[in-house]
């Protein structure tokens, strides 16, 4: 067998770098598919694997479009590490950026800070769905790993917060101190402003969707107490205190 020359090998080896830097995104789509939360939807994918965009949709969203566009750009730094990793930039209803990667056993994300309308939690979680937020939600997130060995931790702050049932109106703005260890979220809740004081503590388990949280809750002002007397138990002390668990 006639062997290449050193010509030739140089011929397959940008051959081979020009297939690879073409790949079309949409051909690695079908694999991530199955990962996706449900009711969750992607459409419009363009580019390569290396750089493109492409749309996400949820059912509460898509009569009035996507909920946003989503860039991507692989990251080759990443590849010191043993990972893959692209930075993600997000625009329309959720805005934002962050890295995402991949390695042996773990998910990390990294320089996350994320703003959406409380509302999309209704596609997403089917507990949202009987309370139905509204207001605005932002994550921000310096390093989250997720695996065997989790770690990490953030803040979600919920401004104007409301609910279905509430007086007219925002009850306040919230802030969650979450904490990634042990593959669960621990968190715990302070009020920022309003009317309607709330503290308190949980733990989510994501395997399992149970969520728990123990607190209490307080109003400042007359038309909140109607709603403070159908939650929780009366501590003496003007306050209720409330504890539950619930599956998302």
């Amino acid at each position: 067998m006639k062997r290449l020359s050193p010509y030739g090998v140089w011929a397959l080896a940008a051959y081979a770098v020009c297939l690879l830097a073409t790949v079309p995104a949409r051909v690695v789509w079908p694999g991530l598919r199955g990962r996706l939360p449900a009711g969750v939807r992607v459409a419009g994918i363009r580019g390569t694997v290396w750089e493109g965009r492409l749309a996400v949709f949820v059912p509460a969203a898509s009569a009035a479009g996507p909920l946003c566009e989503v860039r991507f750009r692989f990251t080759p730094l990443a590849l010191i590490r043993g990972r893959a990793g692209y930075a993600l930039s997000l625009a329309g209803k959720v805005q934002g950026r962050m890295r995402v990667t991949r390695g042996p056993g773990a998910w990390g994300v990294s320089n996350l800070a994320v703003t959406a309308p409380a509302r999309v939690l209704d596609a997403l979680v089917p507990l949202a769905r009987t309370v139905r937020p509204r207001g605005v939600l932002a994550l921000r997130a310096r390093t989250l790993v997720w695996g065997r060995h989790g770690a990490g931790h953030g803040t979600l702050i919920w401004s104007k917060a409301s609910v279905t049932g509430a007086p007219a109106g925002p009850a306040g703005d919230y802030a969650v101190r979450f904490a990634v260890a042990d593959q669960a979220v621990s968190y715990r809740i302070r009020t920022l402003t309003g009317a309607l004081r709330l503290t308190g503590r949980g733990r989510y388990r994501p395997a399992s969707g149970q969520l728990s949280f123990a607190g209490d809750l307080s109003a400042r002002s007359g038309h909140l107490r109607g709603i403070m007397a159908r939650v929780g138990v009366a501590d003496g002390r003007s306050r209720r205190h409330m504890a539950f668990r619930v599956i998302l």
